[in-house]
């Protein structure tokens, strides 16, 4: 993830904070599917991750560098695997969702989003992943507001992300978002991106 600025916004996509404390991809793409344009100009399709994308998300990871893989997973992984990608399309599980931003275009997928909420629904990690090709247009800005809000609605309080110190662009990415990033304590070779949203 390194755009670094972005005049769009989903805000349409707000939506109230809903009493059910669960992420669901079905009901996602009935609710929180959305159109987008980003500021230089790329019209977006944000969706869920379906059973239907698999291809897609594989042409998409052939597409990241091993460097934006490793920022993803954590990992050096060379190849995303399908355990990864059935865990991007699978609906049972109703602490974890992955959101894609298509080209409308051609509907190939130009970046992920990633959240994964604790048992109390209180806080979600976030991880995004971007082409090398689709950096700087202003998609991961519009796709990780689009997971913020949605979180947000779902009743989590705060999102956070663990990233590399090397990670300049999405860092400042995210302080331009209202994000706080600070120092990891113990760990100088992560940064703690975090955003907490009012409380009702």
């Amino acid at each position: 993830m390194t755009d670094t600025t972005s005049s769009s916004s989903l805000a349409d996509s707000a939506q109230p904070r809903t009493a059910p404390r669960r992420f669901s991809n079905r009901e996602a793409e009935e609710s929180w599917a959305a159109t987008a344009t980003t500021r230089t100009g790329v019209d977006l399709t944000i969706t869920p991750a379906r059973a239907d994308d698999r291809d897609a998300l594989e042409r998409f990871f052939e597409r990241v560098t091993p460097e934006d893989l490793y920022f993803r997973f954590l990992s050096g992984i060379r190849k995303v695997d399908d355990s990864r990608i059935n865990a991007m399309l699978r609906d049972d599980d109703d602490y974890s969702i992955d959101f894609l931003a298509l080209d409308s275009d051609t509907g190939e997928i130009l970046a992920t989003a990633m959240l994964a909420a604790d048992r109390d629904f209180d806080s979600a990690e976030f991880a995004m992943c971007t082409r090398e090709d689709a950096k700087n247009k202003g998609i991961s800005w519009v796709l990780l507001d689009h997971a913020a809000n949605y979180a947000a609605a779902m009743g989590v309080r705060r999102i956070y992300s663990l990233q590399s110190t090397s990670q300049t662009d999405a860092l400042q990415l995210e302080r331009e978002m209202g994000f706080t990033v600070r120092t990891n304590p113990g760990d100088p070779v992560h940064m703690l991106v975090e955003k907490i949203f009012p409380q009702p």
